[in-house]
């Protein structure tokens, strides 16, 4: 392993780079950004302590978004050989690992059991913003657009009542339809920002999450980058206001949860 200096705005790999090593970050930050119809769209930053690129390792597949400094970072750069002994000997890092891959495989088999559920109620039985009248208060939790651009689609709050509930763009022509069936859906322009199915909220446990969806750019909660490139794929949501942006940092779709 070999510890490495990298100026502000250094590339430390590349969207589609072969998945030859893991960096660490010591000090710094690093932005991840991907790359949409050539414009590159900034998912969320990635601070001191954390691993970048690993889960590329561990799948063996290209990477899958750009990693640049964002300041002047020092990073551990671990070939696949060294990261896997480390985690071999290091229990704490081998349970970080395992409690990401455990997360991932949970997360899967809830989406599997919601379409299982959602498949039952499909057809006129979920809201639709352009029909919604009045914010239906059950658990006095509700869903807002917080941007004034995102105002325009839709300005009065939808109650969260029943749930999951699934944010994603509107039917694009010669495009399929999504694995699951919005409850919200949007619309946008080239390049696009929203996925068809970008996000949910559920409650577990008594508790509200929103759950990235496998999204092209990710979900950002209150602060904290969701997703495939990020420590987690869910966040819980506090009491009171939560801030969601779907699709990167300077997104337009952003939006108010409140919990009571």
């Amino acid at each position: 392993m070999t510890c490495t200096h990298f100026a502000k705005e250094q590339v430390l790999f590349r969207e589609g780079d072969p998945a030859d090593s893991v960096f660490r970050l010591l000090s710094g930050s690093v932005d991840i950004f991907r790359e949409l119809d050539g414009d590159p769209i900034l998912l969320g930053t990635v601070g001191a302590g954390q691993f970048i690129g690993e889960m590329g390792v561990v799948e063996n597949r290209p990477r899958s978004a750009t990693a640049r400094a964002a300041s002047e970072v020092e990073v551990e750069i671990l070939t696949p050989t060294e990261f896997f002994d480390q985690i071999a000997r290091s229990p704490r890092a081998a349970r970080e690992l395992i409690q990401r891959l455990s997360q991932r495989l949970r997360e899967a088999d809830d989406r599997i059991v919601n379409d299982e559920r959602r498949s039952g109620r499909a057809h006129g039985t979920r809201k639709d913003a352009d029909s919604q009248a009045a914010v239906e208060s059950v658990n006095n939790a509700y869903l807002a657009a917080k941007s004034p651009w995102l105002q325009r689609q839709f300005r009065t709050p939808l109650g969260l009542g029943d749930l999951p509930f699934i944010v994603g763009r509107g039917p694009v022509a010669a495009m399929g339809l999504p694995p699951l069936q919005p409850d919200l859906k949007l619309d946008d322009t080239v390049p696009f920002r929203l996925s068809r199915n970008h996000f949910m909220i559920e409650k577990r446990d008594g508790n509200y999450y929103v759950r990235g969806l496998c999204s092209t750019l990710g979900t950002i909660v209150n602060g904290e980058p969701i997703g495939d490139h990020f420590r987690g794929d869910d966040a819980a949501l506090r009491a009171g206001e939560n801030e969601v942006i779907a699709g990167g940092v300077d997104s337009p779709f952003v939006f108010s949860v409140f919990i009571g």
